[in-house]
């Protein structure tokens, strides 16, 4: 008997099943008790079907990476049409990618697994080139910042640094600085936001000055700067995490 063929919109639909089942088994056992099984007993389809979508745990895992990826896309996106200068514009990309992590610290910390060696030696070539051209595109609107903040006059790059270091520095300074306090405060969503918001803004301020971007720290209100993207571009995200605060204040 020839297997049931199923259109585009049920293909995906049945992916999107199984890769948010994943998700609700790294909540509870990590990323390193991740198995197709377990994966399997929770989903109303046989182990074949499952791995009819994804050949191993580790193709699993970079399909799941690269859902996050697509829509931290969409963070940068409107991060990039705040009514500011390129530089306010760069923060609210930093402080866009706080926000989503806490609101899916998950799928934040797939990011790093998605590109370690166990990972990317066994999962297929197809979901590794989709990663690599979603993050190439997501880096690309740093990129694009960057040129129109040098264009402007904002921003006069050392001789020593082209715009794909600052990017890589930019990025590196808000993934370490969300992980490194994600996971060591109280847990309550308000109390966490005030903690991470404070130093993004600080690390960022510190990077930034380095760089001669102006405005400098001292010549601009950022907090004025900062309630301005959570009352416009960032709203979404701000209403999401107030709702799913679990104390007072």
């Amino acid at each position: 008997m020839s297997p049931k063929l199923i259109d585009d919109a049920t293909r995906d639909a049945r992916e999107q099943e199984i890769m948010q089942t994943a998700i609700e088994v790294i909540a509870r056992d990590g990323v390193s008790g991740l198995t197709i099984e377990k994966v399997v007993a929770k989903v109303p389809y046989s182990k074949g079907t499952v791995y009819n979508h994804f050949s191993c745990k580790e193709d699993l895992l970079t399909a799941l990476c690269n859902t996050c990826v697509r829509k931290l896309a969409d963070v940068f996106q409107r991060a990039t049409s705040f009514d500011g200068n390129s530089r306010e514009r760069m923060l609210a990309i930093g402080f866009g990618y706080m926000l989503h992590s806490m609101l899916n610290p998950t799928e934040f910390m797939l990011v790093i697994t998605a590109k370690t060696p166990s990972v990317t030696e066994k999962a297929t070539l197809k979901r590794q080139e989709e990663h690599q051209l979603l993050e190439a595109q997501l880096l690309g609107q740093m990129l694009n910042l960057i040129d129109s903040a040098i264009q402007q006059g904002e921003l006069q790059l050392p001789a020593h640094m082209a715009p794909e270091q600052v990017t890589f520095s930019l990025w590196a300074m808000s993934f370490g600085t969300i992980a490194l306090l994600q996971d060591s405060v109280e847990r309550c969503g308000v109390r966490q936001e005030m903690m991470l918001e404070r130093e993004l803004i600080n690390n960022a301020s510190v990077l930034l000055d380095g760089l001669n971007w102006r405005p400098f720290t001292q010549e601009h209100d950022w907090q004025k700067s900062v309630q301005r993207m959570k009352d416009t571009v960032f709203a979404p995200e701000v209403a999401a995490l107030e709702a799913q605060a679990n104390c007072p204040g």
